[in-house]
């Protein structure tokens, strides 16, 4: 009989169910929201230096006066990312003359490689560290 109602007072009560329930589900639901921002902060990111890179390689094909020696080059790019809330410095920009792109040569190739930081890189290892984007334009001058 005491068990009985013992039972039935344990099983019966449900206060702090949902407490416990959440307390279990929200790490994974963080992790997984965290995830996602971080992931379209990437792509957006990724998305900004390639658009970086095809209006710098397009500035040095038209033969722009912003973009006449590499220095110059290298600082449109830099401001160019400004532009877009991306900063890059100059070890990041790699401008190149007279380069070969899919089979094609004389054309104008600007390569960025960015460092990318973030802590969903420390949970998982598969996070790219680096970013990447290169664009190529034919010499119009």
């Amino acid at each position: 009989m005491i068990v009985r109602r013992l039972g039935r007072a344990v099983f019966a009560d449900r206060r702090g169910a949902s407490a416990v329930e959440f307390a279990l589900v929200a790490p994974v639901l963080f992790a997984f929201i965290m995830l996602l921002i971080e992931g379209g902060r990437m792509e957006w990111t990724r998305q900004a230096i390639q658009e970086v890179a095809v209006n710098t390689a397009r500035c040095m094909a038209v033969g722009k006066s912003e973009c006449a020696s590499n220095a110059q080059i290298i600082q449109y790019a830099r401001s160019r990312g400004r532009d877009w809330g991306v900063s890059l410095t100059a070890a990041t920009i790699t401008p190149s003359v007279n380069q070969t792109c899919n089979a094609v040569a004389g054309m104008r190739r600007v390569d960025i490689n960015l460092p990318y930081r973030t802590v969903v890189a420390l949970l998982f290892p598969g996070v790219p560290r680096q970013l990447r984007a290169s664009a190529c334009f034919p010499a119009i001058t």
